[in-house]
């Protein structure tokens, strides 16, 4: 017994760095090439591989929230404190795809109301008013029928902001960068035990202990032991995406297409083709699982694509915050996290990368502006029950919601600037 322990310890490496940033996902890959850059020396451990990117290309401040969700997520000025942040992180994403070689597919985004129509353009007005951004602007319903080719009689707001990219390569354009300037990427190891209470950090893979002054959690899934205030703070969110092969004759607007409510859809034209993403309760396994819901979810706006042809359609497992903002912070000296990133991760990213190797290399404590916004607890399975039955009981309540609104549709358009 004595001699088989003695064997298993010696196959153990012990690997020193600076940063050893656990999970090679979009945060974790892009702070790594940041505190690279800087003269750092980084490890990056990860439980599976680097793949493609999956997740939207979509890049905009606001971490994927509307203004009235932000709003009801903390107090304004904090809100309004990391919009900024998230507005400044923007034009680093766009900087860092036209660097690495990444083209836009296009700009703009039009955000429809959610279930209560009206009622929802006028609180989003409102929420952006009271954080002190920029007035959208007002399309009217026939503008956006001629766009999109869909009814919505309360009419959309038009944002020429944002810009969508085609990311699904930035994982791996990513990980070939920051291999480039010196990270070490382990792929393929599980993260077996820590020990993070001293000045050193240890970090324990098959076959391997690494040393650090600092650890980076940038990794949503296998934390219960390592980092438990991470783990306890997330909540699943699950997804279906595909894409409809259309053909039709008329041109649609390339912008991305944004749906208020807890429950609304997104989606963009490029052609005759749609892609198409809408929330689930729980994971949808399998590509005609995925399709028969992407099916479901589209003939909302297209009632024609009830029985289209789906390519590519599967669901997506992700997870986010009981605020719906992302968790960006130290927990305590050299213990650093970047974990539910949101909806629309490829800015969060850039914004965490900057902030975490900023505090790390010059000491700057922008980080400390998502101090409002720490982990806290989801309530564990009792609270995914909760939010799984809440998602049924909203889908009636949505339904029940805009028929309301269309009850009440106004004879009168909606008093906005109508330009485009």
């Amino acid at each position: 017994m004595s001699t088989t322990s003695s064997r298993a310890s010696a196959a153990v490496r012990d690997l020193d760095c600076d940063v050893c940033i656990v999970g090679a996902t979009l945060a974790g890959l892009a702070c790594a090439l940041s505190l690279a850059l800087r003269d750092r020396e980084v490890v990056v451990v990860e439980a599976g591989e680097v793949g493609p990117y999956q997740g939207s290309g979509l890049v905009r401040p606001g971490f994927g929230r509307t203004a009235a969700d932000l709003c009801a997520a903390g107090a304004r000025d904090d809100v309004r404190r990391i919009y900024d942040l998230s507005a400044a992180a923007a034009r680093s994403a766009n900087r860092l795809m036209e660097v690495i070689g990444i083209a836009p597919r296009a700009g703009g985004l039009i955000y429809l109301p959610g279930p209560t129509g009206r009622l929802d353009l006028i609180d989003e007005a409102a929420a952006r008013d009271s954080l002190g951004l920029e007035t959208l602007v007002h399309l009217g319903a026939e503008e956006v029928r001629r766009l999109l080719g869909i009814n919505a009689p309360f009419g959309a707001l038009f944002d020429p902001d944002p810009i969508s990219y085609d990311a699904h390569k930035v994982s791996l354009v990513l990980a070939k960068a920051a291999r480039g300037a010196g990270v070490r990427i382990i792929e393929r190891s599980k993260l077996l035990s820590s020990d993070l209470d001293g000045v050193r950090k240890y970090l324990s893979v098959p076959g391997l202990r690494v040393r650090a002054e600092h650890v980076v959690f940038a990794t949503e899934w296998g934390l219960g032991a390592a980092a438990p205030w991470i783990a306890r703070a997330l909540i699943g969110d699950h997804y279906v995406t595909g894409r409809f092969s259309v053909g039709v004759d008329e041109s649609r607007a390339s912008e991305t297409v944004v749906e208020g409510g807890a429950r609304g859809a997104s989606f963009a034209w490029d052609g005759t083709s749609l892609s198409f993403t809408a929330a689930t309760a729980s994971l949808v396994r399998g590509e005609t699982g995925a399709a028969c819901a992407l099916r479901r979810h589209a003939a909302r706006l297209y009632p024609g694509l009830r029985r289209s042809v789906v390519e590519g359609a599967h669901g997506i497992r992700t997870r986010s915050s009981r605020h719906g903002l992302p968790l960006i912070g130290a927990f305590r000296p050299g213990i650093w996290y970047a974990a539910g990133l949101g909806p629309e991760p490829l800015t969060v990213a850039s914004l965490a990368a900057d902030l975490i190797a900023d505090a790390i290399v010059e000491r700057d404590d922008l980080i400390a502006a998502f101090r409002p916004f720490a982990p806290s607890y989801s309530w564990g399975i009792p609270g995914r029950l909760v939010r799984r039955a809440a998602y049924w009981t909203g889908r009636i309540s949505d339904a029940s919601a805009r028929a309301e609104a269309l009850r009440e549709l106004p004879t009168a358009p909606l008093q906005a600037t109508s330009q485009a």
